[in-house]
């Protein structure tokens, strides 16, 4: 018979490295998915899942039933991430839409490449998950591991928390900002939003995956940023404010001024994740709907907490693999952000793209 996991644990905890190979093996997977959203490197998410059973294997004779197996795991892989990333700066996104803006022609190469092969064309789902990643890159670390877990992985808010090592509270603080912050950036970025904010690629994806012809656009033959791009630095305010902030919008109008539900604007927004969870207790849900309802700046800004949340659960957990399309706009997106070939841009391309070595860096 068999050896059951509880029987493999046992053995393991008492120095057997083949009961415990045979437990890292059913979770190296996981863990890997883990790293990988934590890091955007598949090359430093396979450093830390090594790192990470390592000390699993170091300490399992003081693993206690307590908690499973797989959070306990988690638990370790999500501080070895934290301590990898700790000093390192989040992706910048306007780096990004900047460098695309100002390299028209190899944007156009790279996106024939990926969208127009017929052989080699990345659905849109790729686009999508590439996108879901570089934004999660960009949150702070903690809020990174939050929403990783909580909207890409699956978790319970609780069985993140225990995996972090963080209160439940905490967790849910964490988890509620980084969803602010995604909303902010699809709401003022992204064209399948609002056809007059900058990024197209989703869109470009779509046209090519039904066969659509593409548009002309600026850098010929393929739907691209428009020649006057937004930018939430330099557009005004009714343009570029996030969701959410609109305070600044509505002159006599104060978000911490009581509304007719005795709740404050500010008070409502803490709440929205909770009702989107639905977590909320009877009364505490039953005054943030009536607020909602007489509200429209608090009720856009749950809708589209709704709608990102929802992207990010949809297309989160889309396999961004080395070699494939979708791996290879990841790859060139992390090259690009880290600054690996910042003084010879073509080789960004020529490597993430067509497989060609680099000649920078």
């Amino acid at each position: 018979m068999p050896d059951t996991p509880l029987a493999l644990l046992e053995r393991a905890r008492a120095g057997d490295k083949d009961a415990f190979g045979l437990l890292a093996e059913e979770h190296r997977q996981a863990l890997q998915r883990l790293c990988y959203k934590m890091t955007g490197s598949h090359e430093e998410a396979e450093d830390l899942v090594q790192e990470t059973l390592l000390k699993a294997y170091t300490h399992i004779a003081n693993f206690e039933l307590r908690a499973s197996l797989s959070t306990w795991l988690f638990r370790i892989a999500t501080n070895t991430c934290l301590d990898s990333q700790r000093g390192k700066k989040p992706w910048d996104l306007d780096k990004r839409w900047q460098w695309f803006r100002e390299n028209g022609e190899l944007v156009q190469q790279m996106e024939q490449n990926l969208y127009l092969s017929p052989e080699r064309a990345a659905e849109v789902k790729e686009v999508a998950a590439t996108c879901v990643n570089c934004i999660t890159m960009s949150l702070p670390e903690k809020q990174r591991a939050a929403i990783v877990m909580c909207d890409q992985m699956g978790m319970s808010r609780e069985e993140a928390a225990n995996s972090i090592g963080a209160s439940v509270a905490s967790l849910k603080t964490e988890l509620h900002r980084a969803r602010k912050k995604m909303t902010d950036v699809y709401e003022t970025r992204c064209a399948l939003i609002d056809e007059k904010n900058e990024c197209t690629g989703c869109i470009v994806a779509a046209r090519i995956q039904h066969k659509k012809a593409p548009t002309v656009g600026a850098r010929g033959g393929v739907p691209s940023a428009r020649p006057t791009v937004r930018s939430a630095t330099d557009a005004s305010v009714t343009e570029a404010a996030p969701i959410g902030q609109a305070d600044a919008l509505d002159a006599g109008t104060s978000r911490r001024a009581p509304t007719a539900t005795g709740l404050t604007c500010d008070q409502i927004d803490e709440l929205l994740s909770d009702l989107f969870a639905d977590e909320l207790p009877h009364a505490a849900r039953t005054g943030v709907e009536a607020h909602l309802a007489t509200c429209e700046t608090c009720a856009a800004s749950y809708k589209a907490m709704k709608r990102t949340v929802r992207f990010v659960q949809a297309h989160g957990n889309t396999p961004l693999v080395p070699g494939t399309p979708g791996g290879q706009y990841q790859d060139f997106t992390r090259a690009m952000m880290d600054e690996e070939y910042d003084r010879e841009p073509i080789d960004v391309i020529a490597e993430a793209v067509f497989g060609k070595k680099g000649r920078a860096g």
